[in-house]
């Protein structure tokens, strides 16, 4: 919410100070996300304080070529344009490169593919069992996919920083398997996750007091 603020402030200021060029600070996030212009398209998240929420950016940005998977913060100049010389439905604001203050590589991408469960809590899957839960994460569209051994899931991820990991409603189809033992015991588990731990191609998986409900492993 405040970066939509501080945007059309932003754009407020531009206007009363004559059409000038201004310098602005930019962090963009690592992915892009779906939004719709004057039809579906990809925008770039972006906010102009540090603690704030990212927001869909319509604009580009001259000079700046974006890598999925990196977060950077960049300076920009933005300058205000006569309306009178562009389409309607184009921004009167003109956004291009002066520099990119840092490029760092977003850990939570890591997390971005799938995983086969291999332990719930105290309990360790089978490896000769057909009841393997998997995940398959996409924070492009920030959703986790998957199977909870027995039905098809699919849910939003609510929250995910360096550490932190929350998930919104698990959706799920209505399937009844033979055993329900493990598909119960996930579905208990993921509702629980606070937080998760990578090791390489082990991703753990706690609770909101530490404790690991749930290990898995990263599947080509």
């Amino acid at each position: 919410m405040m970066s939509k603020i501080y945007y059309i402030l932003l754009i407020i200021t531009l206007m009363s100070c004559g059409s000038t060029t201004v310098k602005k600070k930019l962090f963009i996030n690592s992915h892009k996300t779906n939004c719709v212009g004057v039809g579906p398209m990809q925008c770039l998240q972006v906010k102009y304080i540090e603690s704030d929420d990212w927001s869909s950016f319509y604009d580009t940005i001259e000079g700046f070529d974006f890598e999925p998977g990196y977060l950077y913060q960049i300076d920009v100049s933005v300058e205000t344009i006569d309306t009178s010389t562009l389409p309607a439905d184009k921004s009167n604001l003109k956004y291009t490169l002066s520099k990119i203050v840092s490029k760092k590589r977003d850990p939570r991408h890591l997390l971005n593919d799938t995983w086969v469960v291999t332990n719930i809590g105290n309990i360790e899957i089978d490896k000769t069992s057909l009841q393997f839960p998997q995940l398959e994460f996409s924070l492009k569209n920030m959703q986790v996919i998957g199977n909870d051994g027995c039905n098809n899931i699919r849910g939003a991820i609510r929250r995910i920083t360096k550490t932190e990991l929350k998930f919104g409603s698990i959706m799920g189809t209505k399937k009844l398997c033979l055993q329900m033992d493990i598909p119960n015991a996930f579905n208990n588990a993921i509702i629980e996750i606070h937080s998760y731990k990578l090791d390489g191609l082990k991703l753990f998986c706690f609770d909101k007091n530490g404790k690991e409900v749930m290990k898995c492993l990263k599947v080509d």
